[in-house]
């Protein structure tokens, strides 16, 4: 019977000059199968995330830097792949695990807690996350496309509840004109969830919350940032220099009931906000390990100088001449 099916399955191939093949097999660096994938089959595309991940450098990236090589190598690889399968679970399980602890601890297998859950990472901008894709949730996504498309409408009601989910203070920390690592550490701001004295307090790994800066008060984010007496110097010499209020209290509170009639006075406002944030962060940082407390010049000196570069890489379309005067006393003062 074997004997048959093999002759004929020669004879074929001498006809068309084609050769039989089994499945599965490789196609554009795929594993083609008529049955779903196992495990297995996509230990490849697992290995390509790790090598990809542990690069040349990519170690000594920032926030900003991971969250970017994170995005680029899941709309590379894992994109062509779940556009094409639906993958097991534990697979996508494992990719979503080596993404997580790479973004927080610059490793692949780390145990250590996140700051934040992944869960919140991926979700849209507007709702307070980084838009980077539930990998579950994308992959059926983008599978059940090939099998229907329903068309959204903006009276229906579950549109409605998305809007009314959004988050008010996602414009700030994720500005696209502020430096990307002070978009980082600001949007972990937004979410309550540096690493303060508070929360460490609360985890039982110190026994004091003192604030590094002052040394009078308890650590929280409002009180680093918007209430420690350095904190305030800070920002008033900020304030002073870009002739704008700053916030004196919880930054997410001010950014929701403040207004601007020019989007990109706002903006830079934000520019200028996030660079703030991210220098006493670092401040804070280097008085806790270097036991060296950066003066509020020098500190200012240096949310003066980011500023300045970030504003030179955009060509600012503006009608409003008192706005443009104020850009060119910012970047000139």
């Amino acid at each position: 019977m074997d004997h048959g099916r093999n002759y004929k399955a020669k004879h074929e191939e001498m006809a068309t000059g084609m050769q039989l093949g089994t499945v599965p097999f490789k196609y554009l660096g795929v594993t083609v199968s008529p049955k779903r994938l196992s495990i297995l089959d996509c230990t490849i595309l697992v290995d390509n995330v790790v090598d990809r991940i542990r690069g040349m450098g990519a170690k000594h990236l920032s926030y900003a830097g991971r969250l970017v090589l994170i995005r680029a190598v899941l709309s590379t690889l894992h994109n062509y792949w779940t556009r094409i399968f639906i993958l097991p679970k534990t697979v996508l399980k494992k990719i979503e695990s080596i993404c997580r602890d790479y973004l927080w601890h610059r490793k692949t297998d780390s145990a250590s807690p996140a700051l934040v859950a992944w869960e919140r990472v991926c979700r849209p901008k507007r709702q307070g996350g980084w838009g980077l894709h539930n990998l579950m949730v994308w992959n059926m996504a983008v599978v059940a496309k090939y099998v229907w498309w329903i068309e959204i409408k903006a009276d229906h009601l579950w549109v409605k509840w998305v809007h009314d989910a959004m988050c008010e203070w996602y414009p700030w920390p994720l500005n696209a004109w502020a430096v990307p690592k002070h978009r980082f550490i600001s949007w972990l701001v937004g979410h309550n969830r540096l690493l303060t004295q508070d929360r460490l307090l609360s985890m039982k790994i110190i026994q004091s919350n003192l604030c590094y800066l002052c040394g009078i008060q308890q650590e929280t984010h409002t009180h680093l940032f918007f209430k420690c007496v350095y904190s305030r110097r800070c920002c008033k010499l900020v304030s002073d220099w870009c002739a704008e209020p700053l916030p004196d209290e919880d930054c997410i509170n001010w950014w929701c009931r403040k207004r601007y009639r020019n989007l990109s006075k706002k903006k830079i406002v934000g520019v200028i906000l996030a660079g703030l944030i991210y220098h006493i962060w670092m401040a804070r940082n280097k008085c806790r390990i270097d036991q060296e407390l950066l003066r509020p010049e020098k500190l200012v000196q240096l949310v003066k100088q980011d500023v300045r570069n970030r504003l030179k890489k955009f060509q600012i379309k503006c009608t409003s001449v008192s706005v443009l005067n104020w850009i060119e006393t910012i970047v000139k003062s």
